[in-house]
Order: C-alpha cells, then structure tokens, then sequence
C-alpha cells in the first residue's frame, strides 16, 4: 500500500466519523410513576381489628357534683363485617375522686365497662366518619355512691349508650389513629350517666 492511498484512507476515516459525530442522537425517554397521593380506601385493610385507647371520663347529672372526672384507658375487639359495618367489643376503665363536703370526700373509685356493639362507618379517601352504639354491664370498685345516695347497693349495673368519631388511615394498610366521644347511660345510678373522650390507635390484620 503506497503512503498515498494510506492517506487517503485515513482522511475519508476522519471524514465519516466527523459526520456521524455531528447527527443527532434520539434516545427514548422514560419516567417514574407518580407517587400516589390519594390512596384507594379499598386496599386498606378489612376484617378483624384492635384499639387501645386513653382519655378522660366524667359523670354528668346527679353524679357529676360528687365525682371528679378521671383518667380512662380501654380496649376494643371487632370485625368489619362490610366496609361500612362492623360489630365490636368494648372495655374501659377510669379513676376518679369524690369530691364536696361530704364525710367521703376525696376518695377514689375506679368504673368499669363492658359493651358489645354496633359500628356503622362512611369512609372519605384516608378519613373515616363512624357512629356505634350497644350495651353492657358497668361495675363500681367499691359502695362510694351507695354511701352518696346515689346508687343501690349493687354496684354492677346494667349500661347502654353510644358515641361517634373520626378516623385517619395512615399510608399502611393496616394502621390508622383516631379520636371519639361516648355518652352511657347508667340507670342504677340515679340520674347519671357518663361521657367519655379519647384518642386511639387502630391495627387492622
């Protein structure tokens, strides 16, 4: 090969890769998948679930001018039958004081409650709007009302009642918060029943 026609060979080499260098290049463009902003209530998940409460109880009627309001803790257990429906089951506790003049002023007692009930639930996106209601049975730690005159000597009584809230689904399938208020009556008690405010914490399986 003379150094004539190497040259020129080198030279149409330059050429050619002057050309394709200078072309554009098209490359496909691809992009992630938005973040989901608003989940699909659907896929949160449904079936059989536990709350653990705390808030705080009061008495309201007769009761109220004799026991303080007290520091309450509970527990519920259900099953959501249909999205807006469930049945559940409902324990709480509280502590409160006497109080006035009375001989036993400034002593405590503790309430306890049992309700079976039912749920009916509206869900909005991540929120949930609910109303329950059912019955049970509430139990005094001792005869601090009796010696107030304000119960029989029985200190297990019949209680039924109901309350409402709201609920917010967290972006896991499985756990939400919520806040709630309840009003029971406490027919052995006379005139009184009992209010109730709390904050929960819901794990659905």
């Amino acid at each position: 090969m003379t150094l004539r026609r190497l040259a020129k060979l080198i030279a149409a080499a330059l050429a050619t890769s002057w050309m394709l260098g200078g072309a554009p290049v098209h490359a496909q463009v691809t992009s992630e998948p938005s973040a989901v902003v608003f989940p699909d209530p659907a896929k949160f998940a449904s079936g059989f679930f536990t709350e653990g409460e705390f808030g705080v109880l009061w008495f309201g009627g007769n009761a109220s001018d004799q026991i303080a309001p007290g520091f309450a803790v509970g527990a519920r257990a259900g099953y959501d039958i249909f999205r807006f429906f469930a049945l559940q089951i409902h324990l709480m506790g509280s502590t409160h004081q006497s109080q006035g003049d009375s001989p036993v002023a400034g002593q405590l007692l503790q309430v306890y409650q049992g309700t079976a009930e039912g749920k009916l639930t509206l869900r909005i996106v991540q929120f949930s709007f609910f109303a329950e209601g059912g019955l049970g049975l509430a139990r005094m730690s001792s005869n601090l009302l009796y010696a107030l005159g304000l119960q029989e000597k029985y200190r297990t009584g019949f209680t039924f009642g109901g309350g409402g809230g709201v609920d917010y689904h967290f972006l896991s399938r499985h756990f939400s918060i919520g806040l709630r208020g309840g009003f029971y009556v406490l027919p052995e008690i006379k005139s009184s029943r009992d209010i109730n405010t709390t904050m929960y914490l819901r794990y659905t399986f």
